[in-house]
């Protein structure tokens, strides 16, 4: 049976929650009369699932220089829980697929892109560049992680969708998501500090990968709309800020500029960001999480029967 804390410390995860969805009764425009909202959000699930596969990659070849024990024994659930995530993002995409959209060509464009900055490095690298390209990617990482804590503490905070009448499959996989993202903020930042440290590679990668995060997320957006049968409508900035002001999606300034800020202070850590009980409130409360204790309650005592 799972204990009910499932924390090593503040930001490092103890476990993966196994959980079921089902979007048989999920509209394609799962926030009514908002296909703008939706398919903003919809990119995550676009994003997500070959990010993580190189978020998982990246903090494995790094365990091996790990020598705190607390902190290597949280990097097992983490890649767990990263690829349960990837997973659950991918079912969306098939629902997606069968209400008309192929998010295929859009996939595959990012996985040749992140193949190749978050990917092994060129061969004729000698052995000191091939450590500092594994230090750039994990920074890149723990940049990447910043977003995710701050859009996961967004969609556990804000209730504009919920005002909106949001499809609650939807909601609660992006605030069982968000919640994890928030569980485990700074177990890539932590590991990058225990392997290297320097502050300029951090500086660098944030300052990189927060336009192109941005630039793919608005690139995202406008694919889907574009190839969504049920609509004529195009990407504007207007709209975001329209829905913003709802409170159905983070802002543009919080992403373009205050998020990035935060985390170029050279004495930023994750925990800073986000509250992990409201993550861990949330996580006990979610309907899918739930589901999957019981399930996991339920298996414990046939074992235990046999």
């Amino acid at each position: 049976m799972m204990p009910e804390v499932a924390l090593h410390q503040e930001g490092h995860p103890k476990y993966r929650r196994m959980v079921r969805f089902d979007w048989s009764d999920t509209p394609l425009h799962w926030v009514p009369d908002d296909p703008f909202s939706t398919h903003m959000i919809n990119v995550l699930h676009l994003l997500l699932p070959e990010g993580e596969r190189h978020f998982i990659k990246a903090v494995l070849e790094a365990s091996s220089l790990v020598d705190d024990p607390e902190l290597e024994a949280a990097i097992k659930p983490f890649i767990q829980q990263e690829s349960w995530h990837a997973w659950a993002h991918q079912v969306v995409l098939d629902h997606l697929a069968e209400q008309g959209i192929d998010t295929k060509p859009y996939t595959d464009r990012l996985g040749k892109t992140l193949s190749v900055s978050l990917g092994d490095p060129p061969k004729f690298f000698p052995r000191a560049l091939r450590r500092w390209w594994l230090y750039r990617r994990l920074a890149d990482v723990a940049a990447l992680e910043h977003f995710t804590a701050i859009m996961g503490q967004w969609v556990l905070s804000n209730r504009g969708l919920d005002y909106a009448d949001a499809d609650p499959m939807m909601l609660d996989l992006l605030r069982w998501h968000g919640a994890e993202e928030v569980e485990h903020r700074s177990l890539v930042y932590d590991v990058y500090q225990h392997v290297c440290g320097s502050y300029a590679i951090r500086a660098f990668s944030m300052l990189m990968t927060a336009p192109l995060f941005i630039g793919w997320w608005i690139a995202g957006a406008r694919y889907l709309m574009a190839h969504d049968p049920t609509i004529d409508t195009k990407w504007r900035l207007r709209d975001w800020l329209r829905a913003a002001r709802d409170d159905r999606l983070p802002g543009p300034w919080q992403l373009f500029v205050t998020a990035p800020a935060r985390y170029l202070r050279p004495g930023h850590h994750p925990n800073d960001e986000a509250s992990t009980e409201m993550a861990i409130e949330y996580l006990e409360y979610s309907p899918v999480a739930k589901a999957a204790r019981e399930r996991a309650r339920a298996q414990a005592e046939r074992v235990d029967v046999r």
